[in-house]
């Protein structure tokens, strides 16, 4: 897996973690249809890393290590939900604030999938260039 070459030593022990957890794939159908940098499918508890875009996009290791922990943390709200659904956290909007680029990320989000993840798509830009919350909210909801 190509993505692995360009993580943090933080972030492959995080890939670690949740490759016992759930499949991680790379550069699925996906990626090409919805020109996405990762997904994470609760249903087939798969996590999708699309490398080849990110790496078009320019900036391969900023944004696959973020999309690395973004993917995570939705993967923890799922463990939050029994794995059936993605559960916020409940962190409240004043305490997690954004930068630009970030709220720009999130109103792109959820223009394609809708206002009801705003939440739990809030919560996962708020976190995915902090390492030690990711991997404190995947042990405590995943392990």
């Amino acid at each position: 897996m190509d993505f692995l070459l360009y993580l943090s030593p933080e972030n492959v022990e995080i890939y670690k973690m949740i490759s016992k957890k759930i499949r991680v794939v790379e550069n699925a159908p996906i990626c090409r249809k919805h020109k996405i940098y990762g997904f994470f499918d609760t249903d087939k508890q798969t996590m999708f890393i699309c490398t080849k875009q990110i790496v078009l996009d320019g900036s391969p290791t900023e944004y696959i290590n973020e999309t690395l922990l973004h993917e995570t943390v939705h993967l923890s709200q799922a463990c939050k939900g029994n794995m059936k659904e993605i559960k916020p956290f409940g962190l409240s909007k004043s305490t997690t604030p954004l930068s630009n680029r970030r709220e720009t990320d999130l109103i792109s989000a959820t223009s394609i999938s809708g206002k009801q993840i705003y939440s739990i798509e809030r919560e996962a830009f708020w976190m995915e260039d902090k390492p030690e919350k990711v991997r404190y909210v995947l042990q405590k909801y995943c392990f």
